[in-house]
């Protein structure tokens, strides 16, 4: 149980918490028949899959086989270069930017929830805001989901619901070089 099977396991949580981003962010492009690469999907959810299986053995192990930490190579490697073409190019339609939104929130949820099992795993105690964000994220996404259900079933959404949109959009670009940058910050964590 050392601090570094504590970094690695915090980094396999944003690896998984980015490749959450692109599953929902492609979900959510297929849900309102927005253009989506079908072979993308299924390459993301290969790979968040492959992620999974390796992250409740190690949360038993504590520690990464030769082959494991090979496999969480090639699915960072994958993962970044998706996330290349994550952001399109400006303008976005509100269906665009609600895919940005809605999956920016669903990933930050994620590694929110991981930070708490992060603690619980090492048994260190986690900054109570991590706690009290739960409900935020829950608010949040049954906003986008709403959104997307009532798109989907082409109805209008109440025009209260969309406005918060825009602005959350525009967190998001503000950090999108950050988001980008993360992947070096990964890489170290786990150990390649």
């Amino acid at each position: 149980m050392t601090q570094n099977s504590k970094t690695q396991y915090n980094g396999m949580i944003l690896l998984t918490g980015y490749l959450q981003r692109l599953f929902v962010a492609e979900t959510i492009y297929r849900r309102l028949e927005e253009p989506y690469d079908p072979n993308r999907f299924e390459q993301i959810k290969t790979l968040l899959d492959d992620a999974y299986k390796i992250m409740p053995i190690f949360e038993q192990t504590k520690t990464l086989s030769p082959d494991q930490k090979s496999q969480l190579q090639y699915i960072t490697e994958q993962t970044e270069n998706l996330m290349s073409t994550y952001f399109k190019p400006l303008p976005l339609t509100f269906n665009q930017k609600l895919a940005i939104v809605g999956s920016s929130l669903y990933a930050e949820q994620h590694v929110n929830a991981g930070i708490i099992q992060l603690g619980e795993i090492f048994n260190i105690e986690v900054n109570r805001d991590h706690k009290m964000r739960i409900k935020f994220y829950e608010q949040r996404t049954k906003l986008v989901d709403y959104i997307v259900f009532v798109l989907h079933h082409r109805e209008q959404p109440e025009e209260q619901t969309t406005k918060q949109i825009e602005p959350w959009f525009n967190d998001v670009m503000k950090n999108k070089g950050l988001i980008l940058d993360d992947f070096n910050q990964i890489k170290e964590m786990i150990g390649f």
